[in-house]
């Protein structure tokens, strides 16, 4: 692997990261890495900070009997189905994660 394919490929999010507990997860995580909080062997969160750098958590359900439900594909380097459309105190944020990047979508209603 050359030198520039070798940091892209550092540069991407990853969710290799896991625990039993949301409450074990540090206030910052590292750039660019998501947890999943499992159960029982079955993942139930997936947890990360949010790509726009304005200090919010995001917090995506992976259990099958709950709604809104999100699937990870792949976690390293991290795609994850659906689009993430989160809103917060600090305003709106709409992505989709596909093999490690993070693509903005841009807003069309302007509520």
């Amino acid at each position: 692997m050359g030198i520039l394919k070798s940091i892209r490929y550092w540069r991407r999010w990853k969710a290799d990261l896991s625990t039993s507990s949301a409450a074990d997860i540090p206030v910052r995580l590292p750039v660019r890495r998501a947890v999943v909080v499992e159960s029982a062997g079955r993942p139930k969160w997936l947890i990360f900070d949010c790509p726009c750098d304005r200090g919010h958590r995001v917090m995506l359900n992976l259990d099958r009997g709950n709604r809104p439900l999100w699937r990870i594909a792949d976690r390293y380097p991290l795609t994850l189905y659906p689009s993430v459309d989160e809103r917060s105190s600090v305003g709106h944020c709409h992505y989709v994660v596909r093999d490690g990047y993070v693509r903005w979508i841009e807003r069309t209603d302007h509520r």
